[in-house]
């Protein structure tokens, strides 16, 4: 087999592994239970704006899994999020995920856990 030959086999190769692989979820940034229904949870987060953002909230019923986007007033919605899964009967998860990672967003992760313990002590 010439180099050549080889060097493509490899690139091939490589390429089809990278195709295959599941991307890995971001671990949530913080985590907290509260004593509330998802979905009464879900509504509550969707209501208070974080950071400026507007929430969008999806409920899939069938799964016990709420997400609540956060977008721009425009509509564009942001890579950030919370996910709300139900625990037990009146009880729910809160995760909070966000894919920017450039300086200055950190006070918005304070403020969004700050709003999730207001929607969980109400």
């Amino acid at each position: 087999m010439t180099p050549r030959i080889m060097y493509f086999v490899l690139l091939a190769s490589s390429v089809a592994a990278c195709s295959t692989s599941k991307p890995q979820p971001v671990p949530p940034l913080w985590s907290a239970a509260y004593s509330v229904p998802y979905t009464v949870m879900a509504d509550c987060l969707a209501a208070r704006s974080v950071g400026g953002f507007t929430g969008i909230p999806r409920i899939q019923s069938d799964a016990g899994v709420a997400t609540v986007t956060l977008s721009l007033d425009d509509g564009t919605q942001m890579a950030i999020n919370y996910v709300i899964r139900q625990t037990g009967s009146g009880t729910s998860v809160v995760e909070w995920r966000r894919l920017l990672t450039v300086g200055g967003w950190e006070p918005i992760d304070a403020e969004a856990h700050a709003r999730a313990d207001a929607c969980g002590n109400s």
